[in-house]
């Protein structure tokens, strides 16, 4: 703490602490009679109250100082660093201590030992990004068994043992895009569609819907067999090449995942940016640009603020007896004319 922090109230650390005011008094006042280990309980209630917010508070004593772990895919791309700052921000202000697990994408053995080592260490809680792997689900199921609550983010994981999910509705996410594709794409052509690969069920979800609006509502476009890409953008800026050279009627392009340049980058190379519909999820800094410059016609966005918050939050009421709250995040559609918006998402890009 700064000389200008305010000094945490008595009434603070005696609920931190769980010990009466009257006995935080004689503590602070270094009056007799107080035993060594209530002398301690102080002094660490002091140094919890110490990571939160500076404003003085009375706060859950569940909250200040639990370590939560968190564990998300590691080089996702600018949407999951924003969605690590905001797990951050958050801590910071609650006093949370988390600690990341970069595993790599898509990798459910190294995802399930991250799981394993949460349990073997007895974390507080386990925010994760789950796939849907055999190995991800006994890990999670065991912490669950332990008592160590688990809360999905990003991509749900049903009937796995997690107390909730935090993140989208991805059938809906996926039906949304198909509707602004059929609309926006008004003559007989191919669509093709990007998956990062179905370990992930948000991925899976996203496909079902958009293939479904597509087949039912609007015969006139022809969806192609799935160009699965893995969210790596240069194998999908040659998968994105390959199909702007064969399929001459190409009319839109859905990516249910990450790696967008590399499609931006092939239909820039193609000169074909302006005549194909392109429809991406998550709003990042590079998103922003493709849709300031036209390449992109729309972005399905999840404020990863609000998200991560609730994953955090949802972890702190289940430890403190509440029922944890898991509100829907809402999906919101961001074309190139209503960037300016952007600051009510959680980001300002203005700068970028």
């Amino acid at each position: 703490m700064t000389s200008d922090t305010p000094k945490p109230r008595i009434i603070d650390i005696a609920l931190q602490a769980g010990l009466s005011t009257a006995t935080v008094d004689r503590v602070l006042n270094e009056r007799p009679g107080v035993k060594a280990k209530t002398v301690a309980k102080v002094n660490e209630a002091i140094r919890q109250l110490n990571l939160a917010s500076p404003r003085p508070q009375v706060i859950p004593s569940i909250a200040v100082g639990m370590e939560i772990d968190v564990l998300i895919a590691g080089r996702s791309g600018f949407a999951n660093d924003l969605l690590a700052k905001g797990l951050n921000s958050y801590a910071k202000r609650s006093g949370l201590l988390l600690n990341f697990d970069y595993s790599a994408r898509m990798n459910a053995e190294a995802l399930a030992t991250g799981l394993r080592d949460c349990l073997k260490r007895k974390s507080a809680g386990v925010v994760v990004q789950a796939v849907e792997h055999p190995l991800v689900r006994e890990a999670i199921a065991n912490l669950s068994n332990e008592g160590i609550p688990v809360v999905a983010i990003l991509t749900p994981l049903p009937d796995s043992g997690v107390i909730g999910y935090v993140g989208l509705d991805n059938r809906a996410v996926g039906r949304t895009a198909g509707l602004l594709m059929g609309r926006f794409s008004n003559v007989e052509g191919s669509v093709a569609l990007f998956t990062g690969g179905n370990i992930y069920r948000n991925h899976e979800e996203r496909e079902i819907g958009f293939r479904s609006v597509i087949r039912d509502e609007f015969r006139h476009l022809k969806l192609l067999p799935d160009c699965l890409g893995y969210d790596d953008p240069d194998k999908i800026y040659m998968l994105t090449k390959d199909i702007l050279a064969q399929e001459k009627d190409l009319t839109g392009l859905f990516n249910v995942g990450s790696g967008n340049r590399g499609i931006e980058r092939a239909l820039l190379e193609s000169g074909r940016a302006k005549e194909t519909t392109y429809i991406a999820v998550n709003f990042t800094p590079l998103t922003r640009q493709a849709l300031v410059q036209g390449t992109i016609d729309a972005v399905l966005h999840q404020n990863m603020n609000y998200t991560a918050k609730a994953a955090l939050r949802a972890i702190i009421d289940h430890s403190s007896g509440r029922t944890a709250d898991f509100e829907p995040t809402y999906l919101e559609i961001i074309t190139r004319e209503n960037l300016k918006q952007a600051k009510s998402w959680g980001m300002d890009f203005s700068k970028s």
